[in-house]
């Protein structure tokens, strides 16, 4: 008899918050984006009522099996208008959130599929739903002005921000309240948090209030019955922490035409990956290469114009431009994370030395007054020649290897790193040297085996396959290396060449 006393209140609970947003609407005016967020912020007390009032799993999956049929009909018949968006921008968001309700229930409750009761767990997941993506909603309408668009969802970095921060509030309260305080408890709701934002802004068509709420609580179970594994908790944490702050740096990289969309995704999984296994030494590495190399490509930019005209991609840099340039270093990173050989530190260090001294050597390579020399005929050729060198190129690419190898010594340094007892001098040179030579072979691989093409309409060689939109021809190297390539191998050569010379 309670379980049904306490199933019949949690419904009428449910038609109680609808029933005063129509009221509010029909009463002040408010926007029907309001009334809908007011619903779901309301309606996800549901389970704190439910928690308390309904203990059999039989009598608590009935409540979100009442509201998926009622919320069908009202987004069918426009039964709610309170919750309904106008026609033609509506979605089945408001069906996908009583969906997760009963799933949540199956999975917490008592006898439940976990076995176990763990009702607090879906708690998480519900009320991040509510609040988390209410007031994100609300905040990116008011407030929003720094906007992203991801799979064709629109969202707003102020939206983002305030989504974690409830999130994280939330989640802590939840915690604490369920297992007492504690440092752990706070690592995991980061992750949480943050794991929530992301699926928040990249999830499209209303299925946020499937993929939130129930990830979030899957996420945190994990978490909770492996929070003695504190290695295992530290990776998530510093996970949570890389996607964070790699999702805003590729964000305004993007604004700043640094990136395209592609290449926003691309950093944010090389930020991600690298801050998780290396933490801030080879974040920090990362970071630097990527702030020298896209402020060299806007220094001068009108002055380089004709000359990027020949490179195969020019402007911003798409997925592939950024994992040419950042995945040896990423790779190398979760070596390190996996055998803790702080060789691949080194190497990690040389990787992005290389791609730096091949960015920084042909930014400011095609500045050079004179033409340069093509290392294949050894004669001079126009600039912007794919394995022509010139002396101004050259000494930038060393000064640009320079660069990343004082940024590693400099971390080395602050976070008390110890590499086999080598002298810092020592490292620094191997850095230095390794990131030279990569440039070195940049530029070789692109005089020998890289595919070049000749634009006959404008009597020019070009590394693009078509060139203002007319086909062009190959006249030496091989099609299917592109400059991609040849700086994914540049970089990966004098990497594991000197790591093996630290034997």
């Amino acid at each position: 008899m309670n379980n049904l006393i306490g199933m019949i209140l949690s419904i009428g609970f449910v038609f109680l918050v609808i029933i005063i947003s129509e009221v509010l609407k029909r009463t002040i005016n408010l926007d029907i984006e309001t009334t809908r967020k007011f619903i779901h912020i309301g309606v996800s007390h549901w389970w704190l009522i439910a928690m308390v009032l309904i203990p059999d799993i039989k009598y608590a999956v009935v409540p979100p099996l009442v509201f998926i049929v009622l919320n069908y009909i009202s987004y069918r018949k426009n039964l709610f208008g309170s919750m309904e968006r106008k026609e033609g921008t509506s979605d089945l968001g408001t069906v996908y959130f009583p969906i997760a309700l009963m799933i949540l229930v199956l999975f917490t409750w008592n006898e439940s599929i976990l076995k176990q009761e763990a009702k607090y767990i879906g708690a998480i997941g519900i009320l991040i739903m509510g609040y988390g993506d209410g007031f994100a909603s609300l905040v990116g309408k008011k407030l929003g002005r720094l906007k992203f668009k991801i799979f064709r969802n629109k969202k707003s970095i102020e939206g983002s921000i305030a989504m974690f921060i409830f999130s994280f509030l939330i989640t802590l309260i939840v915690l604490f309240w369920a297992n007492g305080f504690s440092l752990t408890n706070v690592y995991i709701t980061f992750t949480i948090a943050a794991a929530a934002t992301f699926i928040e802004a990249i999830t499209p068509l209303g299925l946020d209030n499937l993929t939130v709420p129930i990830l979030s609580s899957l996420l945190g179970y994990y978490l909770i019955i492996n929070s003695y594994n504190n290695e295992l908790i530290n990776l998530f944490y510093r996970t949570s922490l890389g996607l964070l702050f790699s999702s805003i740096i590729a964000f305004l990289a993007y604004k700043k035409n640094s990136l395209s969309i592609s290449g926003a995704i691309g950093a944010i999984i090389l930020g991600t990956g690298i801050f998780a296994t290396s933490g801030i030494y080879g974040a920090a590495i990362m970071i630097m290469f990527f702030l020298s190399s896209s402020f060299l490509s806007h220094y001068k930019k009108v002055r380089k114009e004709n000359v990027a005209k020949q490179f195969d991609k020019t402007g911003k840099r798409d997925f592939f431009q950024v994992f040419a340039n950042g995945g040896v270093g990423v790779i190398l990173s979760i070596v390190y994370f996996i055998t803790q050989n702080p060789q691949f530190l080194i190497a990690l260090a040389i990787s992005f030395a290389a791609a730096n001294a091949d960015t920084w050597s042909t930014e400011l390579g095609t500045l050079n007054k004179s033409r340069p020399f093509s290392l294949r005929t050894f004669k001079r050729v126009i600039k912007g020649t794919s394995g022509a060198v010139s002396f101004l190129g050259t000494v930038s690419g060393f000064l640009g290897s320079i660069f990343i190898g004082i940024v590693a010594i400099a971390l080395m340094f602050i976070l008390d790193l110890s590499i086999y007892n080598q002298s810092y001098l020592k490292i620094f040179i191997y850095i230095t040297l390794g990131g030279f030579i990569g440039g070195l072979i940049d530029s070789i691989l692109g005089a020998t085996i890289q595919g070049i093409y000749y634009f006959d309409q404008e009597k020019i060689e070009t590394e693009k396959k078509v060139y203002n939109n007319v086909p062009t021809r190959l006249i030496r190297g091989f099609s299917f290396i592109n400059n991609d390539i040849v700086n994914f191998l540049s970089i990966s050569i004098p990497s594991f060449m000197i790591m093996f010379l630290l034997k």
